[in-house]
């Protein structure tokens, strides 16, 4: 059995309200470009930007189901009925996720103006269904996370997250958080990075985001 941390706040986990906001923007901007004027004739760019959406909010959440539940039920014992209400929540915005993966195949494989409406809804869906998930975690959970996770174990969770994004989705997983962070959080983010990584991102990675973005939007 681990030890416990402690009453003393153990991590600063600040990304959590980022995070949340990259997954809020993402779903709406989603449904945007899905009921776009001639999305259709853009279908694979814009199936591309659902298909991450989709993969994000599962790399996020499946992390947290293997890495941090556990660890709160374990040192946080109290708030056993808080988390076993996010994992039922998971549930249901997964079940919502699954309905918009088969929504986007349907129009993916058949992109037209009137078939972009299931899928639009499906993401309406996901979207309403994280309002209260999200929420809840920011106000209740993170303070949890900063007083039982050390921040070694929450930087851990964070890489996790991201080694979960395909190759070819990481640059957009960078352009996202850039593009929804204050400019405080986004400079706090890039000082966090090795310098290799940065240099990466301002020689190429930024530009294949913003190339990627023009073909979704058209």
């Amino acid at each position: 059995m681990a030890t416990p941390v402690g009453a003393v706040k153990a991590s600063d986990p600040w990304e959590m309200a980022l995070i949340h906001r990259v997954i809020r923007r993402g779903f709406e901007q989603a449904r945007v470009h899905v009921l776009a004027a001639g999305a259709e004739s853009r279908a694979a760019a814009v199936a591309a930007y659902v298909d991450f959406q989709l993969d994000g909010l599962h790399s996020h959440h499946s992390t947290e189901d293997e890495l941090l539940w556990p660890l709160l039920l374990e040192r946080a014992e109290l708030s056993a009925a808080l988390i076993r209400r996010m994992e039922q929540q998971h549930v249901a915005i997964h079940d919502a996720v699954d309905a918009a993966r088969s929504a986007l195949t349907a129009w993916r494989t058949t992109p037209t103006a009137a078939g972009a409406e299931p899928l639009g809804a499906a993401l309406e869906l996901v979207s309403a269904r994280l309002v209260e998930h999200l929420g809840e975690e920011e106000r209740d959970v993170v303070p949890l996370i900063a007083t039982h996770v050390t921040q070694a174990e929450w930087d851990q969770l964070g890489q996790k997250a991201f080694s979960k994004f395909k190759p070819n989705q990481r640059f957009t997983a960078m352009g996202e958080l850039l593009a929804t962070a204050r400019p405080e959080e986004a400079a706090r983010m890039l000082a966090d990075l090795p310098a290799p990584v940065r240099g990466i991102w301002w020689l190429f990675g930024q530009r294949r985001y913003q190339r990627f973005m023009k073909s979704v939007e058209g």
